[in-house]
Formats: structure tokens, sequence, C-alpha cells
């Protein structure tokens, strides 16, 4: 009988161990299973996170790539500089923010309206009046900007629309006073000259005005996008209609002559040089030099020696003063490698041009003159 306790005590004594053993390694399965599926949900909470970065990196690196095969196309362009697009856009600022800030202002204020126009009336009756007379330039320069001044000192806005209207009224007579006198570029051009370095603001609504109204001085073509119609491409090279009724549009000749009085001009202000006592050019000669480096670095279009022709015309010798010895070789290449690029237009419309171009040259080499326009009014025929 004792023996037997003794044997059931031991037999009761084990299934408890076994029972706690058999506890513990459940709490141990429960544990590791609970810490394995707690580890699977944070690894697949990662793997999802990584999964997400990683595509997020790739459409970064995507849209990056689609940028920079965008900015290379423009680059590579044959059309556009580059370089010369992105001055053109630094101007322009200053366009965009007339038209998004002070354009509807004169719409919805009519107070500000009126002294608007009120303002305009001196503006652009000064621009009509210039001629070449360098006291006279002076004096018109002076009464300009005072004015301009006076309205500054009442409203900062109402000064940069008048800068605005300035711009666009000058250009318009340049277009007309440099296609009847070509000489008048020089004029026009002292009196933007004295403006743009007594109000740096004006050189941008210039600058910016004028690299729209003729492209060319990017240079820009807009002829590499296959997408463009003919009408759109020459809507965005400035052709103007003749009959909009019938979307009827000016010729090659007359689209030529208009931007190569733009040229002319844009020559004629970087060769400005000061009059005893005035600021210093801050638009110098080494803008023409740019420009011309830049459009006989592009392939040669139809309208190519006429504006080239332009821009020698007025900017020749100061170029060689400047440059003596890196403008006889670009004018060397010119001669040899460009002239007889220059494709010739249907109807031989600007065989004329190559031609001038061609004798231009051929007489700055061989009889070392310069045929440019004279800074004067041309001596009468009578």
């Amino acid at each position: 009988m004792k023996a037997a306790n003794i044997f059931d005590e031991d037999d009761a004594t084990f299934e408890q161990e076994m029972k706690q053993w058999s506890e513990k390694v459940e709490a141990a399965i429960a544990y590791d299973k609970s810490r394995r599926e707690t580890e699977l949900a944070a690894e697949k909470e990662r793997a999802e996170k990584e999964k997400k970065e990683k595509e997020e990196e790739e459409k970064k690196k995507q849209a990056e790539k689609e940028r920079a095969e965008k900015e290379l196309k423009l680059r590579n362009s044959v059309a556009t500089s580059q370089e010369g697009l992105e001055e053109y856009k630094k101007h322009f600022q200053k366009i965009e923010y007339f038209k998004q800030n002070l354009k509807p202002k004169l719409q919805s204020d009519s107070a500000f309206r009126k002294q608007i126009f009120e303002a305009r009336r001196l503006v652009k009756r000064t621009v009509t009046q210039l001629q070449y007379k360098h006291n006279v330039i002076f004096e018109k320069y002076t009464v300009m900007y005072n004015h301009l001044i006076a309205v500054q000192g009442q409203s900062q806005e109402a000064f940069e629309v008048l800068l605005n209207f300035l711009a666009k009224a000058f250009l318009e007579q340049v277009k007309q006073e440099v296609h009847a006198t070509p000489f008048a570029a020089y004029f026009l051009a002292r009196f933007a000259y004295l403006l743009v370095s007594t109000i740096p603001t004006f050189l941008d609504y210039l600058m910016g005005r004028l690299f729209k109204r003729c492209p060319y001085l990017i240079p820009q073509y807009h002829d590499d996008n296959h997408n463009l119609s003919d009408e759109e491409i020459k809507l965005r090279l400035h052709y103007n209609y003749t009959n909009k009724d019938t979307k009827t549009f000016q010729t090659f000749l007359q689209h030529a002559e208009e931007q190569k009085c733009y040229v002319m001009f844009y020559g004629a202000l970087c060769q400005t040089e000061p009059d005893p006592g005035q600021p210093e050019n801050p638009y110098p000669i080494k803008h023409a030099w740019i420009w011309l480096a830049r459009i006989s670095n592009m392939p040669p279009r139809e309208i190519t020696p006429i504006l080239v022709m332009g821009m020698l015309e007025v900017a020749a010798k100061r170029l060689l003063e400047a440059y003596p010895t890196q403008t006889p070789k670009l004018l060397k290449l010119i001669q040899t490698d460009i002239v007889p690029k220059y494709p010739k237009r249907e109807g031989n419309d600007n065989v004329a041009g190559i031609k001038r171009l061609e004798m231009f040259l051929e007489d700055y080499f061989q009889k070392g003159k310069l045929n440019r326009v004279e800074e004067h009014i041309p001596p009468s025929k009578y």
C-alpha cells in the first residue's frame, strides 16, 4: 500500500510537470508564431514601402530623363538657339508680369485706366518726334525720362504700364522709320540706349517685345516642329496679315524687310557709343557678335542673308574695332562657307539679298571698304 501511494504520487507529479512543460512549449510556439507574424507583417510593410519608393524613384528618373531629352533636343535643334531662347525668356518675364498683374487692372480699374491714358499721350508724341541730331535725341530723352520718373513717383504700377506701352510704340516707330530711312536705326538706337542706361527696367520690356516681334534675333526659325502648319509657322515668325478676312499674309520680301529693320535697330543699339559725359551702354557690341556667331552656326534659311546683311550694315565697323582678330575670321567664314549654302527661294526672291551680302564681303576683303549705312542724312539727289 505504501509503495503504491509512492508511485501514484510520482505519476501525478510527472503528469503535472508534463502539463507545465507542454504549456510552456505551446506558449513558446505561440510566441514564435506571433513574433514571426509580426516580423512578416513588418517585412511586408517594408517591402511595400521600398517598392513604392522605388516606383517613385523610377518615375522621378523617367521625368528627369524626359526633361533632359527635351532640353537636349532643343539644344541640338537646328531651328533654335537654346542660349538665345533662355535670354528671351528672361526678358519676357516682365511682359508676363504685365499681362498677369497690370493688364487686368487696366481693364477693371477706370481711375487707373484714365491715369494711364493721359500719361501715354506724351510718350507717343515724344517717340514720333525723334530725329538724327544728338542734341535733339538727348532733349527728347530728357523729356521722356522726367515724365516716366514723375509717373513712377505716383505709382510703380503706372510706371510699369508706361514702360510696356513705350516699348510697343517705340518698336512700331522702328519698323516704320528704319524701313523708310535705314540710317534711322542709329538715332532710334541712341534714344533707346539713353533710356536703358538710366531706367534699367526698360531693357526687359524693350528686349522682350523686340525678340517677340523678331524671333530671328533669338535666333528661332520655328520650322523644326512638323506638327505646325505653314500658317502656324508664319504666325510664330510674325508674318503680318495683309488681309485678315482672307488670312492673306504679307509676301516673303515684305516680311524679310520688316524683320531686317528690327535686326538693324538691334545692331545699331549694340554699337552705340556714349557721347562725352553720358553713361556706359548696358547693351554693348558683344551682343551683336553673339548674334552673328549664333546665326552663323545654324543651317541657313532663305531669310538669313538678308538679316545678316542688315546687321553688318550697321555694326560691322564696331565689330572690327572691338574684335579685330575674330571678326575678319567670321566674315571670311561667312563668305567662303556659308554664303554658298544660302538656299535660293522659289521665284528667286532672296537672290538680290544674297548678292548684296556677297558684294559687301568682296568689297571688304578686296578693297578694305565697308559699304555700311552711315549715321547721317543721305545726301540729296537734287
